[in-house]
């Protein structure tokens, strides 16, 4: 593989849908060894510059942090967590999200070793966030619904506050 290694971005998933469409979704991902990213948005066999052009990000990510439920009423949900090797596969998603248009995509990131964060669904929402140190210095970060959201779902003031820590720490 090529390159450094990678710093590592956080990703929550939430696919939703009807439960026929939810259930062969699921059976593409669990009929595929090679990955997530692979099932949904295929390249074969593997080469950077195509991983990053069709997936977002360089290599493939974990089926394991990702569950099936279905919720009664008619609809599924496919969610769960995975991490990706420096940004979110937003491209791969994008990909999916027009294959399967049916569904309701939503991913939440965290890249704290790059400083950025954000939300991105297939109803072409996307809200992205650059800075977070400096966000967190403003408390005006918490009238903005979005960035309340994402900063409570990846704890980012106690991930901060841990860096602060560790920083001190190794200084000393």
């Amino acid at each position: 593989m090529e390159g450094n290694m990678p710093n590592w971005c956080d990703n929550t998933l939430t696919i939703t849908g009807n439960t026929e469409t939810l259930v062969e979704l699921k059976d593409v991902i669990e009929s595929n060894d090679n990955g997530l990213l692979e099932a949904i948005k295929p390249i074969g066999e593997w080469e950077y510059d195509t991983a990053v052009e069709s997936w977002g990000t360089k290599w493939d990510v974990s089926t394991e942090g990702l569950e099936f439920k279905d919720n009664g009423d008619g609809t599924s949900t496919i969610q769960g967590w995975f991490s990706s090797a420096w940004s979110p596969p937003l491209e791969a998603f994008n990909s999916l999200a027009s294959d399967w248009d049916s569904c309701y995509i939503e991913l939440k990131y965290f890249e704290p070793g790059c400083d950025f964060i954000g939300v991105w669904d297939s109803e072409g929402g996307d809200a992205y966030y650059e800075n977070i140190e400096e966000m967190l210095e403003d408390p005006t970060w918490k009238d903005d619904h979005v960035v309340k959201d994402l900063f409570e779902e990846f704890a980012v003031e106690e991930a901060y506050d841990r860096e602060e820590v560790e920083a001190l720490d190794d200084g000393a």
